[in-house]
């Protein structure tokens, strides 16, 4: 899917949902499942987004591993599953979160650079239906006008079922659905249509118990991966993944996982057949968050070092990187205000040093209530 068609999507989600993290009343304030308002723990979520945020732009997939193919499916996914509260999953659940967001502590870090200008607009009416508009221009991918229908039950909690869709008028299209078929699991499916053909099918099945949690992940008919991750103590999780390859099942693989996690500070680790993701976040003053992130590829032979950090205030986000391939990139989130509108601009910044190139984006996003 290419930058634009994910700019409404994606600020629809920021703005309604809150990362999902099971908690109870029995777990203490250093719990990596528990979210303590702070930046380090797990893939509990950092401080909600402020209303700066306009759009973000990924052409991640479930299918992305990073640059060397080190992490585990849909580690590298900018389609941050997020709901409302987390307090309607089973009673008495402190499970560790999803193996797929082992790294967010660090990666949630990372700057989604963009380029070109785009002008985003959403109107939420009384029902549970959202109608937004965007508008692109860019020259390193196809431009033009789109339009988004999503559905959110606001009467409920969980805001489930939750429904988005996307087209443009060339015939491209993209619609994501999640429903929680019981109190503690989720359900989703994401399909990509283009020139009138099916071009990406990809479904997740979450379950979470009182101290694991396990998810069935299928893309097409290329793979699935199962992914399980208990919770050993408050601060240590292990998990497991397994990715099997019908076509190919010479390359089935495997991954060991770990994570480290207190109030101000996150370790993660997989390590596998395709090679070693390593994570590190800490916080470093309330309003400020540094990363590392260390990527080995075994079947490549490439290394990738990446160092982040996460500068915000209650108007303004920014956060920058840079990488050992000579990639730097930053982005600035920054809230306009307004009364019947809220508006919100984002800048974006990336410079490439090998190739000397340099792209700038701009956004503009208009919420009318």
């Amino acid at each position: 899917m290419d930058n634009t068609s994910w700019l409404l999507s994606n600020l629809f989600k920021i703005t309604f949902f809150e990362t999902l993290h099971a908690k109870s009343s029995n777990s203490n304030p250093c719990s990596p499942r528990k979210s303590t308002g702070r930046h380090g723990g797990g893939d509990a979520p950092s401080l909600s987004d402020c209303s700066c945020n306009a759009p973000k732009c990924s052409t991640s997939t479930v299918c992305d591993r990073g640059k060397t193919g080190a992490g585990v499916t849909g580690s590298r996914t900018e389609n941050r599953e997020t709901e409302k509260s987390s307090n309607y999953l089973a009673a008495g659940a402190i499970n560790p979160g999803l193996l797929r967001h082992l790294h967010n502590a660090a990666r949630y870090r990372l700057p989604q650079c963009f380029e070109g200008a785009c002008v985003s607009v959403k109107q939420s009416s009384a029902s549970n239906w959202i109608f937004g508009h965007s508008l692109s221009f860019s020259s390193v991918s196809p431009g033009g006008y789109k339009v988004l229908l999503s559905y959110l039950d606001k009467d409920k909690p969980t805001g489930l079922p939750y429904f988005v869709m996307e087209a443009a008028p060339g015939g491209q299209m993209s619609c994501e659905f999640r429903v929680g078929p019981t109190q503690a699991t989720r359900a989703t499916v994401v399909a990509q249509i283009a020139n009138g053909k099916f071009d990406s099918f990809e479904s997740i099945v979450d379950a979470y118990f009182n101290s694991f949690t396990a998810s069935v992940i299928a893309v097409n008919r290329e793979f699935i991966a199962i992914h399980y991750l208990q919770a050993i103590t408050e601060r240590l999780s292990l998990g497991a993944e397994v990715v099997g390859r019908g076509r190919a099942p010479e390359l089935t693989a495997t991954s060991a996982a770990a994570r480290w996690a207190g109030e101000e500070h996150s370790v993660s680790a997989t390590l596998g057949s395709r090679g070693l993701d390593l994570c590190y976040a800490r916080v470093l003053r309330p309003h400020l968050t540094a990363a590392a992130m260390l990527e080995v590829g075994f079947a490549i032979r490439k290394a990738v070092a990446t160092l982040a950090y996460e500068w915000r205030a209650e108007d303004w986000t920014v956060r920058a990187s840079v990488d050992s391939d000579g990639l730097v990139g930053a982005t600035l989130h920054r809230a306009l205000g307004g009364r019947r509108a809220k508006l919100a601009c984002a800048i974006s910044a990336l410079l490439n040093h090998p190739n000397d190139k340099f792209r700038l984006g701009f956004g503009v996003t208009a919420a009318i209530v």
